[in-house]
């Protein structure tokens, strides 16, 4: 056989016959074909109906605009029929009717250039072309009436779907004698800016939409789309926009279902127009907590931003018991230096040692990343690294997130704990880091084991170290929830390990006899101090072989 010396796309006269399989919308998407298909025939509004007939329930919808002047552009797959203007502007598919494939529906409409009204029933098996269908004069002196069998799912979704389609159409809609609720699909925008044949609608709050959610409004028909969206740092407000299409030609949906939008560049350009428009609109603020990389996207867009809001955290040591950093008060005063991050036994020891002397020179704040590339956060001075010299025996020992104690240094007293601070000074040029000493009266070395038993618990021997205190420095710095099946709940866990920590706190400073005694007082108080009436009192004599209590009146 010879081939063909050229080709070209075309539809075989076959696809009708699949028409009832291409097109299988629902009801909201029915609606909206046919609403659109009123709009562009230039009605004024839409009135919907609910007819009994004797073959069942028909949903009439009619409209007051040009009608379909020739009957044969209806079934046309492909073929809109619609003047120049209406398709160089919307590029109708002539697919809108199609949506009703396989129905039941009944069309009469007003032909302008006839002068007279004309109908046509198409049954549910006449969609495919097999039958001819008749045209037959009818009484409509204007625009289009489609009437539908209803089934019955579709009834019980007719109220909702009706309310669905005419929130954000342009043209008033006529349900059951009211008109239904609409609403600009800019509402609640703090600006709106025109961009050839659109309006961008700019949203400021606390908003957060789903990939899922619409973003653009085609004359009522909202789709998802990729839109640009900018958070600021440490606010709970986020910057989005909405898209309201009014005229534009290169921005068209994908067909059949006109479910998203085509990848185009008119759709490019228009997600670039969005984000300057975000941008500007974040220049009229008095000021903006953006990141350095959004305030320079800003700067490549044309959009001149001031600096981020130079503020930071103030800066908290983490506990061992999570991951997430609690972040401190705003510091907007006063000189700040950017704490690095450490393990938490070294910050809580170092929170400690700070909150008794301030060598620095400005409060510790959190980095944040974010903020890298701006002047004000570049030139922060930056805590580097800390590190505890331990004194016993007239030895210095060294501890520090990559250095741990030998395996035979004992929990106790020592001579002296220092905290060494490296301290890079700021500026806009670098300088050499100077170190701080700082005395410290506790330290709690998890040595990367993270459990009491294989901690070393050391202190100041000659400070005044309260066992309360120690205790709860050895929590913050150790304890942390095991989600093993074969451990307890969180509360159960966290509140044997403070009973455990209170107890070698005790051991520690106060010796065994003590710790002993406040392991009593401990158990009598959670278990039976409470069981003794007001005007009571309660003695006890015990030791291993021999329990004697006496309840007397109270003194």
């Amino acid at each position: 056989m010879s081939f063909p010396a050229t080709i070209r796309p075309e539809v075989g006269q076959s696809l009708i016959t699949k028409v009832s399989r291409l097109f299988n919308g629902t009801l909201g998407d029915v609606l909206q074909e046919l609403f659109q298909n009123s709009r562009r025939a230039g009605a004024r509004a839409i009135h919907v109906a609910i007819y009994n007939l004797p073959a069942g329930t028909a949903l009439s919808i009619y409209d007051d605009g040009c009608g379909i002047d020739d009957p044969a552009n209806l079934l046309k797959l492909g073929d809109s029929g619609w003047q120049q203007d209406i398709r160089a502007r919307e590029d109708p598919a002539g697919m809108g009717v199609f949506s009703l494939a396989g129905r039941d529906v009944l069309v009469r409409s007003w032909s302008r250039a006839a002068g007279r009204g004309w109908g046509v029933h198409i049954p549910a098996d006449g969609w495919e072309g097999a039958v001819p269908l008749a045209i037959e004069p009818c009484g409509i002196v204007r625009g289009t009436e489609i009437q539908i069998m209803l089934p019955a799912a579709w009834e019980e979704q007719l109220s909702s779907a009706l309310r669905l389609a005419a929130r954000y159409f342009p043209l008033p809609v006529h349900f059951e004698g009211a008109q239904l609720p609409c609403e600009d699909f800019l509402t609640g925008a703090g600006q709106i800016e025109e961009w050839e044949g659109c309006r961008i609608g700019i949203f400021h709050d606390g908003t957060t939409e789903a990939v899922h959610t619409p973003r653009i409004n085609f004359h009522g028909v909202t789709v998802a789309s990729r839109l640009p969206t900018l958070s600021e740092i440490e606010t709970p407000h986020n910057w989005r926009v909405r898209v309201d299409i009014v005229d534009a030609p290169a921005l068209q949906l994908v067909l059949p279902a006109r479910k998203e939008m085509v990848e185009n560049e008119a759709l490019s350009r228009l997600r670039e127009a969005a984000e300057i428009a975000l941008y500007r609109a974040i220049a009229r603020e008095k000021s903006h907590r953006l990141s350095y990389k959004a305030w320079a996207r800003a700067r490549d867009l044309g959009v001149a931003l001031p600096e981020a809001e130079p503020w930071l955290n103030a800066w908290t040591p983490t506990i061992a018991d999570t991951s997430n950093r609690y972040q401190g008060e705003a510091v907007r005063q006063g000189p700040m230096i950017i704490m690095s991050d450490h393990e938490p036994d070294i910050e809580q020891a170092l929170s400690r040692a700070l909150a008794k002397e301030t060598p620095l020179g400005g409060r510790l704040v959190h980095e944040n990343r974010d903020f890298e590339g701006y002047r004000w956060y570049d030139g922060l001075p930056r805590l580097l690294s800390c590190s505890f010299v331990v004194r016993r025996d007239g030895i210095l020992h060294r501890y520090a997130d990559d250095v741990a104690l030998a395996d035979d240094f004992d929990s106790g007293p020592v001579e002296e704990i220092t905290a060494e601070i490296l301290l890079r000074p700021g500026g806009p040029s670098p300088s050499e880091p100077t170190t701080y000493c700082v005395p410290a009266d506790m330290l709690v070395c998890s040595n990367a084991c993270w459990t009491i038993d294989e901690a070393t618990i050391l202190f100041d021997g000659e400070a005044d170290v309260q066992p309360d205190a120690l205790a709860d420095l050895m929590y913050a710095s150790l304890f942390c929830y095991s989600d093993d099946c074969e451990r307890d709940s969180w509360d159960t866990q966290s509140l044997a390990f403070e009973h455990e920590a209170r107890n070698l706190a005790n051991l520690l400073l106060l010796g065994e006899d003590e710790a002993l005694l406040a392991r009593l007082r401990e158990a009598v108080f959670e278990h039976v101090q409470w069981l003794i009436p007001n005007d009571r009192s309660l003695t006890i004599s015990v030791d291993r072989n021999r329990l004697s209590l006496s309840l007397d009146q109270a003194a």
